[in-house]
Parts: C-alpha cells; sequence; structure tokens
C-alpha cells in the first residue's frame, strides 16, 4: 500500500502546480471558485471544469497526432 502513496501524491501535487503555473490555469481556477460559490451546486460544476480540462487536452493530443502524421521532408 506505500508502495503507491508516495507517486500518487506527486502526481496529484505536481498536476495541481501545473495547473497554477499558467495564467490561464489559474483564471480557470477562479472562475471555477466564483462558479461554485455563485450557484452552489459543486459536483456539477465540477462536472463542467473536468470536461472543459479533458476537451482542451484531447484537443492538445489531436495536434500532437497531427503533427506526427506529417510527412517528413
Amino acid at each position: 500500500m506505500k508502495n503507491w502513496l508516495f507517486p500518487a501524491t506527486l502526481l496529484g501535487l505536481s498536476g495541481l502546480g501545473l495547473l497554477f503555473a499558467t495564467e490561464r490555469g489559474r483564471e480557470r481556477v477562479r472562475e471555477f471558485v466564483d462558479r461554485l460559490l455563485e450557484h452552489g451546486d459543486p459536483l456539477g460544476e465540477f462536472s463542467k471544469f473536468v470536461d472543459e480540462q479533458l476537451d482542451a487536452i484531447q484537443n492538445a493530443l489531436d495536434s500532437v497526432a497531427a503533427a506526427l502524421e506529417q510527412p517528413q521532408s
């Protein structure tokens, strides 16, 4: 059980660090917290936030895949 606890914690903390490292990430967190305080639907807002982040990741992966598929000269 102890073998996975440290890597999982490190991965989670590094993910949070990356989120706060960019202005876009900080803005998304601010928007999320503002919407959470205004509407009070934590699960729905969190789900929407996660969906937006997954869409951004998917778009980045699609861009990488497209770049890798281009023939090299």
